[in-house]
């Protein structure tokens, strides 16, 4: 990083921004894939687990709009 000019607090900084856009996306992806029986091998998660992801991802999408918006 010293070599290329960088500073590491800022490459820290706009990683751990593009690592909050896109935890959203992941969590939504990881949501499909749990409740769908068959690849989940006839066992797919749990309702109540299910609903406290959902609940987590909806408020991570609020967060992240919230960050363009304000």
């Amino acid at each position: 990083m010293d070599f290329l000019n960088v500073n590491p607090v800022r490459a820290l900084y706009w990683t751990a921004v593009i690592n909050g856009l896109l935890a959203p996306v992941l969590l939504l992806g990881i949501l499909i894939a749990v409740v769908d029986p068959t690849v989940m091998k006839q066992q797919p998660s749990s309702i109540p687990s299910v609903i406290v992801v959902s609940f987590a991802t909806l408020l991570m999408f609020v967060a992240a709009i919230g960050m363009f918006v304000f």
